[in-house]
């Protein structure tokens, strides 16, 4: 327990001062996209920033100030019933999130930004809204306000975060479409996947090839096929089935992306009862690699 903790100090400092500062513009951002874009078109996309353009539509309350009074009851209940450490990391992302909301607010009154569609305003608000949250997710640090809410949740209930954080968000933009009607919670649903998907290719990069699991009969046929013909790195590994207990030969391969039809009809050639198991692989480093697959 004391290695795994030293390890993860170890990488919560790695260039923790090029980290602060990056989370501190993408946050930036963040409120600058959400008091220009998301608030004056009613956009709820979830969060407490977007429970704050419901209350206000509902009672004139500015949307800074219904932000700095739910982040500051959400984070003192997260102190009740969460850890320290990762109260703390919500509590300085939640006061600097606080701050440029604050700020950036009155720049609505002046600026005032024009598009010639509806569609590329809320894909610009899309894109910027995704790639700032991806990168703060990447520098380790969390801007809190709701996510202490589903933290909560996660903590009590034995949901994932990621669960707990989707119902939160739900209840959230319900209240939306309550106000605002379904027009307005479409586009908000729509920028809220959008950016998800973007977050997760910030987070686990784009996914460029597949992760190929073989088991097949003609395994050794297969295997040099793959090495002499099709020019490819091929992992041999042994398995077990769990209901004989026979012991097989399994084939690892990582596939490119756009290669991977063509591969899977290959490997159905050999043997049309192959076992063929493949997952998205986000990263691949190191190994052997020689020519792409030639199809």
């Amino acid at each position: 327990m004391k290695e795994s903790k030293s390890i993860l100090n170890i990488v919560e400092k790695y260039n923790l001062l090029i980290r602060i500062i990056v989370f501190v513009i993408a946050v930036f951002f963040i409120a600058v996209n959400y008091n220009l874009i998301l608030a004056p078109n009613n956009l709820v996309i979830g969060g407490l920033s977007g429970l704050a353009i419901v209350v206000k539509q509902l009672t004139g309350l500015s949307t800074s100030v219904f932000i700095i009074i739910s982040t500051t009851v959400t984070t003192i209940i997260g102190f009740f019933f969460l850890e320290r450490k990762m109260m703390y990391k919500m509590l300085i992302g939640s006061v600097i999130f606080n701050i440029f909301v604050s700020l950036t607010e009155p720049l609505s009154k002046y600026i005032t930004l024009e598009f010639n569609s509806q569609f590329i305003m809320i894909l610009f608000a899309a894109v910027c809204y995704g790639v700032c949250y991806g990168i703060v997710f990447r520098t380790g640090f969390i801007i809190g306000g709701s996510d202490t809410i589903s933290a909560i949740i996660s903590k009590y209930t034995k949901l994932p975060m990621g669960t707990s954080a989707v119902w939160t968000n739900i209840f959230i933009v319900l209240a939306g479409f309550i106000v605002f009607g379904l027009t307005k919670t479409v586009y908000g649903v729509f920028i809220l996947l959008v950016s998800n998907k973007i977050v997760d290719i910030i987070i686990l990069g784009v996914k460029e090839s597949k992760m190929c699991y073989i088991k097949s009969l003609k395994s050794d046929e297969i295997l040099n096929y793959l090495l002499n013909n099709v020019n490819i790195g091929v992992t041999q590994l042994v398995g077990r089935g769990g209901l004989f207990t026979k012991t097989d030969s399994v084939l690892l391969v990582i596939v490119p992306f756009n290669q991977y039809y063509g591969f899977k009809h290959t490997i159905k050639k050999f043997d049309k009862d192959a076992f063929l198991v493949a997952s998205d692989c986000h990263d691949v480093s190191g190994g052997y690699k020689k020519n792409f697959l030639p199809f």
